[in-house]
């Protein structure tokens, strides 16, 4: 019984890439969507906004072509020394680098 709900689970699951790799707008790498290169002032100005207003965002950073990039959801935080980090939980942080960033969205 077991395995057969696996097998449903593991088909799901390409199933679901697969229709993402087809009907994506958006190229699609090992079932993560990459999204558009923003411009440096956009990243600057969404980076920004998500300080002021605490906004939960989305950022995918760079990868190496052929490699799926790394997306996190978090809220984000700037310290006295200007560094940005996003808190994704109680447990975990992640140190950001806006040269590092593809993308930045915001997570309604």
């Amino acid at each position: 019984m077991q395995n057969s709900i696996a097998k449903r689970v593991t088909l799901s699951d390409r199933v679901t890439t697969l229709s993402q790799t087809l009907f994506s707008p958006l190229p699609v790498i090992n079932g993560q969507v990459v999204y558009a290169q923003m411009p440096a002032f956009q990243l600057t100005l969404f980076l920004q906004q998500a300080l002021d207003r605490h906004y939960l965002v989305r950022l995918q950073f760079k990868a190496a072509p052929e490699m799926a990039p790394a997306t996190v959801i978090g809220q984000l935080k700037q310290d006295l020394a200007g560094h940005l980090t996003l808190k994704q939980n109680k447990q975990l942080t992640t140190i950001v680098t806006p040269e590092l960033l593809r993308s930045v969205q915001r997570v309604k």
